[in-house]
């Protein structure tokens, strides 16, 4: 037991003696008063119950404010970001194809001379160059960055232009 309390690492005895100082005082001026009043063995005892007793108390384990234990922690929350994100991306992907097959009739075509193009409905603004596999998508204002031209992308185009 002594011998993990020892490997901890410096950081952690940090926090301790930050969080419980109050304790360590305490168990010093007992300490003392042991020193000067018991003459005997017992004193010696006495002595390490309290240093045992002051180092097992702590409010919470040692192990609990390990890096390794907060690093772990990190990990799970990085990972549960991750989750998120992937399903406000699949959320807000489904919201877009959604909004394609529903806005394809009013949506307008526009080219650009240069090649590019831009095509605008209610919600969606697509922009582009003719020839290329990716284009830009904004939603509802937000840009969404750039994306693969896909079957959908390339039939809400499509039925644009022929609308327009």
């Amino acid at each position: 037991m002594l011998g993990e309390l020892f490997q901890a690492d410096l950081e952690t005895w940090k926090q301790f003696l930050s969080d419980r100082w109050y304790v360590l005082a305490i168990a010093l001026v007992v300490l003392l008063l042991i020193v000067k009043i018991v003459k005997t063995v017992v004193k010696w005892l006495l002595v390490a119950v309290v240093v045992v007793g002051v180092l097992l108390y702590s409010g919470y384990s040692l192990e609990d404010l390990r890096v390794d234990k907060l690093k772990e922690l990190g990990e799970q929350i990085r990972e549960q970001a991750e989750q998120i994100t992937g399903q406000a991306a699949a959320t807000l992907k489904r919201e877009v194809i959604e909004a394609m097959a529903g806005e394809a009739s009013s949506a307008v075509y526009t080219a650009g001379e240069d090649g590019t193009f831009t095509v605008k409905s209610d919600s969606l603004v697509i922009k582009g160059k003719i020839g290329e596999s990716e284009v830009s998508v904004s939603y509802h204002g937000a840009p969404l960055g750039r994306v693969k031209v896909d079957e959908t992308i390339a039939s809400f185009i499509d039925q644009a232009k022929s609308a327009s």
